[in-house]
């Protein structure tokens, strides 16, 4: 097996012997932090932070001098207003007002509430630390805030029960950030003053939400952009794998990704906002066993559907229970929505969308499959089935929008499917021929092709580079996935939805897909490749490194699609 594949499977064990209830004890942990915590997560190497002596702008809680003022409006943010809440400590809950005793004074949330920033709160020994020798703050520090976006401020809170041991503990954090902070130009290190707290009192003894959430369950806290409370997923550092441990040792610069996510968020949902969308509700957050489910839906008219350009899925799979880890399921695993026949309703095999869910944890997804709009062109009752085979609170929406494009899709003219990736693969495809109208304006392939199974060469399909060749009347389209077997790969992709710092291996490239993401469809231009009016000629065939796959076991999941315009 390859290494990735071991991890694979070690993984799977480890995650199993935490949800039976085996657990680790946290290097240094004192007997009032209670042992129920988790075993991965994470931490990342040090960083040099060439501290120069002679810029020495260390924070100074005792300096009276004012840090730079904060501009949303200089980093392109809106602004939201501060929201007035009741004390909870749910997931998602509006975080309520409260005061936090800090190295600095106290600091209230309402009075330094900017409207367009997040927050972070970071303890020494978060529950995910569970079972490692080293500390969360004992190194990172500098690759942790080198990777933060600029709208975030930090709160580091201690487990440490005794006043001087806790005091200790946050000086020698704050000399880590003071080095990174003195090798920063002077200007830019002014800014850190405002956006790091040191929090003096017990966690467990802080008031409000923050005190109940260091009690439990103890992951670390975000706050988002919209005041909600959101849990810190996994530290897991994929480059620390750890044989003696069976999993990825912390780093703390993995939850840089949550307010990169964050910001994500915001973005897409200020886009939202905006469209204007006719939404058509297919599932409304019900909570699902497994299996597939239907729904009865009514569109628009067909005239009314007409006027539409854009077509988008909006899907959000909640967890059952009132957290992440535990109660979201464990596997990325596929969920597809399929759109039945219309004269045989019980037939529901045409996909419209597909994505790959997360390990542990909770996801929204929006994506745009107007390639496939003209399937719905005439409007009225349809019905829609949905399959997951993990339990989850299920919210689905279509939302049909005009947005301007000059175009729509008319006509969706299916092509060719996977199947088993192995030296008979391309022997599945014979060319297909389709009558282009003369009238067409734009001609494109739709695409959604993910890569399945883990056997040699390559790791196949999921951490291989398969090659698509979509043949357009002699003209070749290449669809590759040179990311596919990346260590980072899907993380880097954080900032465009790939839900963060999931419980499982989700770090590395796939082929043609993230786990806790949409599989995206994929549109190629091919106008200039077809002849209006007439037949054309359309061709697929697959390989792994040029040639056709040598072994069995592999799999491809596609749906290919011509889309006409006018």
């Amino acid at each position: 097996m390859t290494q990735k594949t071991i991890w694979l499977t070690i993984a799977a064990a480890f995650l199993l012997s935490f949800l039976l209830g085996g657990v680790f004890g946290c290097a240094d942990d004192d007997d009032d932090n209670d042992n129920d915590d988790d075993d991965n997560d994470d931490q990342s190497p040090a960083d040099d932070d060439n501290a120069d002596d002679d810029n020495d702008t260390t924070i100074d809680d005792d300096d009276d001098t004012s840090p730079p003022a904060f501009s949303c409006e200089e980093l392109g943010l809106p602004v939201r207003e501060f929201v007035d809440a009741e004390n909870s400590s749910a997931l998602y809950a509006t975080a309520a007002d409260l005061t936090l005793p800090t190295t600095a004074g106290d600091w209230n949330f309402k009075e330094n509430f900017t409207g367009c920033e997040t927050y972070l709160f970071i303890q020494d020994l978060p529950r995910q630390c569970q079972g490692w020798p080293i500390d969360l703050w004992a190194r990172d520090v500098a690759p942790f805030l080198m990777a933060l976006p600029a709208n975030v401020q930090v709160f580091y809170l201690s487990y440490e029960p005794d006043a001087p041991e806790r005091q200790a503990e946050l000086d020698a954090l704050k000399a880590q950030v003071d080095e990174y902070v003195n090798s920063l130009p002077a200007e830019e290190a002014a800014t850190w003053a405002r956006r790091i707290h040191y929090v003096t009192e017990y966690a467990k003894d802080l008031p409000g939400w923050v005190g109940e959430l260091m009690y439990s369950p103890k992951w670390g806290v975000g706050v988002d952009r919209f005041q909600r409370i959101r849990y810190i997923g996994s530290y897991a550092d994929y480059n620390r794998f750890d044989s003696g441990m069976g999993w990825f040792a912390p780093n703390m610069k993995m939850a840089a990704n949550e307010p990169v996510y964050y910001n994500f968020e915001a973005e897409r949902e200020d886009r939202l906002a905006a469209e204007n969308a006719t939404v058509v509700h297919v599932f409304d957050t019900e909570d699902w066993a497994s299996g597939t489910g239907y729904a009865d839906v009514t569109l628009p008219d067909a005239t009314t559907m007409a006027t539409f350009d854009t077509l988008e899925l909006d899907l959000y799979l909640g967890c059952v229970g009132d957290g992440e880890y535990g109660d979201c399921p464990a596997w990325d695993y596929i969920v597809n929505l399929y759109l039945c026949d219309e004269v045989d309703p019980d037939t529901c095999d045409v996909e419209l969308g597909r994505w790959i869910t997360t390990y542990h944890r909770e996801g929204r997804w929006v994506h745009d499959i107007s390639g496939i709009l003209p399937l719905l062109a005439g409007g009225g009752q349809r019905r829609l089935a949905f399959f997951t085979s993990q339990p989850y609170e299920v919210k689905l929406d279509l939302r049909f929008s005009t947005q301007g494009k000059g175009v729509r899709p008319v006509s969706s003219t299916y092509l060719f499917s996977g199947g088993a990736f192995n030296p008979d693969y391309n022997t599945n495809y014979a060319p297909i021929e389709v009558a282009i109208p003369a009238d067409a304006v734009q001609v494109q392939l739709a695409t959604v092709i993910t890569g399945h199974g883990g056997v040699e060469p390559g790791n196949c399909a999921e951490f291989c580079n398969t090659e698509h060749h979509f043949v357009v009347n002699d003209t070749d389209n290449l669809r590759e996935f040179p990311e596919a077997g990346n260590s980072n790969g899907c993380m880097e992709l954080v900032d465009e939805g790939t839900v963060p710092n999931q419980y499982g291996t989700w770090w590395y490239g796939r082929d043609g897909w993230c786990p806790g993401k949409e599989v995206q469809m994929v549109m190629i231009d091919v106008t200039s490749q077809v002849t209006t009016g007439a037949d054309n000629t359309f061709e697929y065939y697959a390989f792994y490194q040029g040639e056709p796959y040598p072994s069995e076991g592999a799999n491809i999941v596609l749906t290919s699609w011509v889309v006409v315009y006018k």
